[in-house]
């Protein structure tokens, strides 16, 4: 095994004072420790551990390096879904008699099945054939619900101390997530790993129904919801970025207990995995508590593939304007490297120039033209191709052109003139300042060791400070121009309906009409 320990666990306590330290100019970026133990089982599973002995808890977080990005036409959303299965339980959790389960799905499947081939096939109505099918569907399901045992890894979790239990997917991480006393922290070891050999998906149809209504209430049902999902799939156009992480409504509508099973077998396996604990625990214990339950759990069949798919280079500027009941906004996206990437640091100041309450957007938006109740940037640093975000939220009266031309200016600004040694050296310290106290919580550490790995290394999380720092003002306009041109962003806005017309009176002429 690969068992490479970074620090003592004494580091914790330097840690400590270099968070307090970090705001001052004159900290040494490259002092910047952590105490972590980083370990591989031969099966793959990665683990990372960062003990602090001054807590009574273990942060326990199992992520998964699949999401959105790994599916594509008829498979999107299936990574969030599974998310709602891992807590349907396996053979062992959640049910009284998985034996007699196995029967009743087999049954559910095959009546599923035929109602999909109804709606495929036919064009006529066949409402009463499917009606009558779906009734023995939940006639089965109802007889199924007598061998299960409703919540139950949530009850074990916080029966036994658990805070924090959770779970998300993204486009490339899904993570499942608790807090532990420490000295309960051998019963994530025993949940995670049966869930990770033996899931089973049982209620998947009802669940489904679930997954659709989240669908419709935060994305069809909620114009900003709906607004981000159309503006997304349009800046991305190759990269599967593109696709909703809670998936397109028709291809949740033709989920498969069988389809995600397939999914289930590629992405989560423990070479596909990481374990990150963070908090009161003895690195040398946990990896062999570890190993004791994760290690005999086999490699997945056939290795992941990765997503060889990278955005063109844009050719011309992309414009979308939906009009909805919603607060009206514009929102300016632009094409920016994958990670790494050395001009990635250098974005990260250019958005920190651009947003707050004492950035330039603001400043310029809100105090001084009133055009605007908010405005600011985000570098969003992705595996593959990111996307730096330029946003303002608009007083209702506000022309949406006249922001933009405003935005644009600012652009020129920053793409001629280097930013003042002082504004760096400002935005330098806050950036540095928030990255560091975001690793206060152990919650918070192990997200960022977590992402850090999924992008290259977590050893990247602790050179971030220094290249945040190396960054020179005469820099900033080169990265500016090269990145941030309009001419080949993609804008979008959300703006109020438009007032129908008024009706010509009883007798004038209509227009057109002689």
């Amino acid at each position: 095994m690969d068992v490479r320990p970074f620090r003592s666990p004494n580091a914790m306590k330097k840690l400590v004072l270099l968070i307090t330290l970090l705001s001052l100019p004159s900290l040494a970026a490259d002092d910047f420790q952590l105490p972590v133990t980083y370990d591989t089982l031969k099966n793959g599973l990665r683990i990372i551990i960062v003990p602090d002995t001054n807590v009574a808890v273990v942060s326990c977080r199992l992520y998964y390096f699949v999401g959105s990005m790994y599916e594509g036409p008829g498979t999107s959303g299936l990574s969030h879904m599974f998310e709602h299965m891992m807590f349907k339980g396996t053979r062992r959790l959640n049910t009284s008699d998985y034996r007699k389960e196995v029967p009743i799905m087999r049954n559910i499947d095959s009546l599923e099945a035929e109602i999909v081939s109804i709606q495929r096939k036919s064009e006529q109505n066949n409402d009463s054939l499917k009606k009558a099918l779906h009734d023995q569907v939940m006639a089965l399901l109802d007889k199924q619900r007598k061998f299960i045992k409703k919540d139950e890894i949530w009850q074990l979790y916080q029966n036994n101390g658990g805070t924090r239990l959770n779970a998300w997917t993204a486009d490339d991480m899904t993570a499942y997530i608790v807090t532990l006393p420490r000295n309960k922290v051998e019963l994530f070891y025993w949940i995670e790993s049966d869930r990770m050999r033996d899931p089973v998906l049982r209620e998947f149809y009802s669940e489904r129904e679930v997954v659709a209504e989240e669908r419709r209430m935060r994305y069809d049902n909620r114009p900003l919801g709906k607004y981000w999902e159309r503006l997304n799939a349009l800046f991305y156009i190759a990269h599967p970025y593109r696709l909703p992480t809670i998936g397109w409504a028709t291809d949740i509508q033709a989920y498969t207990r069988r389809k995600l099973e397939e999914h289930v077998k590629r992405f989560y396996t423990p070479d596909n995995a990481l374990i990150v604990l963070a908090g009161n625990v003895d690195p040398t214990a946990a990896r062999k508590s570890i190993g004791r339950y994760f290690g005999s759990i086999p490699r997945a069949k056939v290795p992941k593939e990765e997503v060889v798919t990278r955005e063109p280079q844009p050719v011309g500027a992309t414009r979308f304007t939906m009009r909805e009941d919603g607060e009206p906004r514009l929102d300016i996206l632009f094409h920016v490297p994958g990670y790494p990437h050395d001009d990635l640091y250098k974005l990260d100041i250019v958005e920190g120039i651009f947003s707050g309450r004492s950035g330039r957007l603001y400043r310029r938006l809100v105090d001084k033209e009133g055009l605007c109740t908010n405005a600011g940037a985000g570098n969003h640093i992705r595996l593959h191709n990111g996307e730096f975000h330029i946003w303002a939220e608009l007083k209702n009266s506000t022309d949406p052109a006249k922001v933009e031309a405003i935005i644009r200016e600012e652009l020129k600004k920053i793409s001629e003139k280097r930013p003042t040694e002082k504004e760096i050296m400002r935005i330098s310290n806050e950036i540095r300042m928030s990255f560091v106290s975001a690793l206060k919580s152990l919650e918070g550490l192990s997200d960022r060791l977590a992402w850090f790995e999924r992008l290259r290394s977590w050893r990247d999380l602790l050179s971030y400070p220094a290249m945040i720092a190396a960054v020179k003002p005469e820099e900033i306009p080169g990265v500016a121009s090269m990145y941030l041109n309009p001419e080949l962003a993609t804008v979008g806005a959300l703006l109020p309906k438009k007032a129908p017309a008024p009706r010509a009176k009883s007798g004038a002429p209509k227009s057109g009409r002689r």
